[in-house]
């Protein structure tokens, strides 16, 4: 019993902590943004291409963090679990009997800062194509056209299921064993 007590305690611990770094990432974000914006649309002293590429760095902050809070919040979920099969009855799901919003579940705080950092992240590029475009030749609707085809491509390599899958799944041969090995 002093075993599972002790791994119950870390884990209690471990998720305190992951909570604390959970909402810390919004923060980061805002700061972040916030003094990326601030330098790329008030500070007259540098360019336009400077500017635009600030924006861009935002915007991609700004996905990346998302990108970071989820996983933050699935490796918090599996402490979680691991801290009720401890002890299912104590076990507090945060979810009362009478909710005020009964629609607003497990993953509804993450799914709130994710969707706020996502328009910011849009924002960022919406102005940075559409106000800081640095190539005079190329028109900027060539710049949304080449913006909304790395946005693409990046959701496909990083959030497809598909592409993940392919990566990590290893296809046996007709022996049996998997391939390579």
């Amino acid at each position: 019993m002093e075993r599972e007590k002790a791994c119950y305690e870390q884990n209690f611990e471990q998720a305190r902590s992951l909570n604390g770094q959970m909402n810390n990432v919004p923060v980061l974000a805002m700061t972040l943004t916030g003094g990326l914006w601030f330098a790329a649309g008030i500070n007259e002293d540098i360019s336009e291409q400077i500017r635009f590429l600030l924006l861009l760095f935002a915007g991609f902050c700004n996905l990346a963090l998302v990108l970071v809070i989820i996983r933050i919040r699935d490796v918090f979920h599996s402490y979680l679990e691991r801290i009720e099969s401890f002890h299912p009855p104590s076990f507090v799901t945060g979810r009362p009997k009478k909710p005020r919003v009964p629609c607003l579940g497990d993953y509804s705080l993450i799914s709130i800062y994710c969707t706020l950092m996502g328009v910011a992240a849009l924002l960022s590029f919406f102005v940075a194509v559409s106000s800081f475009w640095p190539f005079p030749c190329v028109p900027t609707w060539i710049g949304f056209v080449i913006l909304l085809a790395v946005l693409l491509a990046l959701f496909d390599i990083l959030i497809s299921r598909k592409v993940l899958n392919f990566r990590t799944r290893v296809e046996p041969d007709e022996s049996g064993e998997p391939e390579g090995g």
